[in-house]
């Protein structure tokens, strides 16, 4: 089976596609916690 440029190109953008979605999945969830901790600090505090 003969793969063509255009094939690999589509993989390759797939492959980006979704190694950019899992990270900013994990930065949202980062974030999320973040503001959690500081929401639980600040009742503490209060």
């Amino acid at each position: 089976m003969h793969l063509d440029a255009v094939f690999w190109g589509s993989i390759i953008s797939v492959v980006i596609a979704v190694v950019i979605f899992i990270y900013l999945g994990f930065k949202v969830v980062q974030l999320m916690n973040q503001d959690a901790e500081r929401h639980k600090n600040g009742e503490q505090q209060n």
